[in-house]
């Protein structure tokens, strides 16, 4: 595990094979305040490096220092770029080139210099860009000769500081509680289908009740839920041998009003889509097992809830299913009565994510009668066409709520777009034989999507995330120095700093 230490020390007296310190493109010699202190000779260095341009401080930039006489083995000089520009998200992109560069050279640990006076954003920004960049999925491949796939290519990572060391100790702790739920989620998303089966991921909730007192996991079978209605979700896993299953985790953290739940989160976890009877094209079909993102989204988020023990009610609800084409699929023509007692015309077997979070909205709203509910779904391409692969659609009955999210999302760099969700889109899914139907053709494909969501939330603040377009990197996603290959866990920071800050646990 990559350890991250708030040290109260002065550069001058730390040993370390490798300090990193920032350089603003603008104000190189501001360079040489940090370097006070040090050994003559590699001041000197230093100073011929910039003098003759080897390093201008440009974005992203890094020039290795040897030094001989001095506590440290290297400096790696970072260009920060212009100092008006840097803002949270560079210092988190910045963050993780570091560590690029580190595991280049081959060191098992380094400490950072602040370039300024410390501020949360920047302690935060540091720990997350480090964190998220050295992420991993690799437990598939071949162990080499000597090595351990599984150990981090970096031990530990010193922040120095000039006061307050717990202080920062505490923030970097929290923040990498945070991270390491969205490398869990990575670590879901990631998973192959012969691998993550519904069943796969109701034991991972099991186990996660089993190692936090706060959380209770219950698991509802195929037959049970025929019985209580669900049959959006018995549906759509009818074509495969592994049969659906609803988990139910329950995340209770305020016991003065265990009552009160102020937030429900469904994920939709399609553990593989093939569309089903209406089948996709086998291009990029590989890529839907990732179809299940938003399920994994919940499972990391009540995880992170739980290990930072927030005071505060929230459930995650996660409809698992396999949608596969097999004599036993839901066909096109089909008409499903949901839980809700709405009757479903199925015109595309592929538009099945819809299916499973109506069910699981309208059964989690009843049971729980929560203050607000958002949902999480891979679920229309027409998301990726509007946005693109780097924002996530968002759409919600409820201003206040969604403009809570927004202003998070300023700071997680976590894009959020609202779109509209104007009444006259309901013609488009309405039924001649039914309530209503599953798909309402191309255009607004993702308004319509979530038109038909809102048919089974009532009047609950709600809001729709569409991370179709940023669930895993795909065409189009920026490159990014925190954001391997796979699965993203977008979403995640968000939406636990949104429940911090609406329990007052920041």
């Amino acid at each position: 595990m990559v350890k991250l230490i708030a040290e109260q020390i002065p550069i001058t007296s730390k040993q370390t094979p490798l300090v990193v310190i920032g350089v603003f493109e603008d104000e190189v010699e501001g360079l040489m305040k940090v370097l006070d202190g040090i050994s003559a000779p590699v001041v000197e260095m230093v100073e011929r490096v910039v003098k003759e341009k080897e390093h201008t401080g440009s974005f992203g930039s890094s020039c290795i220092v040897h030094c001989f006489t001095s506590p440290m083995d290297r400096i790696m000089l970072l260009g920060l770029g212009q100092k008006k520009s840097l803002d949270k998200e560079k210092i988190r992109v910045l963050a993780g080139k570091a560590a690029a560069r580190a595991i280049e050279i081959n060191v098992s640990e380094y400490s950072i210099k602040p370039y300024t006076q410390l501020t949360k954003d920047f302690v935060e920004a540091v720990c997350e860009g480090t964190c998220l960049s050295l992420y991993k999925f690799d437990q598939y491949l071949s162990q080499k000769t000597g090595e351990s796939l599984h150990d981090p290519p970096l031990l530990k990572i010193s922040l120095l500081v000039d006061r307050d060391r717990e202080e920062w100790q505490r923030v970097l702790d929290k923040t990498k509680i945070i991270i390491d739920a969205v490398n869990f989620g990575r670590d879901l998303a990631n998973l192959p289908p012969n691998e993550c089966s519904p069943e796969y991921l109701a034991r991972v909730a099991l186990d996660l009740s089993s190692r936090h007192p706060r959380i209770s996991t219950r698991i509802i079978e195929r037959y049970e839920m025929e019985s209580l209605g669900l049959n959006g979700i018995v549906a759509v896993g009818m074509g495969s041998n592994k049969p659906p299953k609803l988990v139910i985790i329950e995340y209770r953290g305020n016991e003065g009003s265990s009552t009160t739940v102020p937030f429900l989160f469904v994920g939709k976890a399609v553990t593989f889509d093939t569309g089903g009877i209406s089948i996709k094209p086998s291009e990029r079909m590989d890529e839907m097992k990732f179809d299940k993102s938003g399920g994994c989204d919940v499972l990391a988020i009540m995880s992170g809830l739980a290990k930072l023990e927030v005071k505060a009610n929230v459930i995650g609800i996660i409809p698992c299913v396999e949608n596969m084409p097999s004599s036993s699929s839901y066909r096109p023509g089909d008409i499903l009565r949901m839980y809700n007692g709405k009757t479903v015309e199925v015109i595309n077997t592929d538009a099945e994510g819809r299916l499973i979070l109506a069910d699981s909205i309208a059964y989690g709203i009843e049971k729980y009668n929560p203050n607000s509910v958002i949902d999480l779904a891979t679920l229309t391409g027409a998301c990726i066409v509007a946005l693109g692969s780097n924002i996530a659609g968002a759409l919600s009955n409820s201003p206040e709520l969604f403009a809570k999210l927004r202003q998070i999302s300023e700071k997680t760099n976590e894009k959020f777009w609202e779109l509209p969700l104007y009444p006259e889109f309901s013609e488009q899914i309405r039924s001649k034989f039914a309530d209503i139907k599953n798909i309402g053709g191309r255009a607004g494909g993702t308004i319509t999507a979530a038109i038909f969501l809102s048919n089974f939330v009532n009047e609950t603040p709600w809001i729709h995330l569409d991370i179709a377009g940023t669930a895993w990197t795909q065409d189009g996603t920026w490159d990014k120095s925190y954001n391997p290959k796979g699965a993203t866990g977008f979403g995640i920071r968000s939406l636990i700093r949104l429940v911090l800050d609406e329990s007052g646990s920041r």
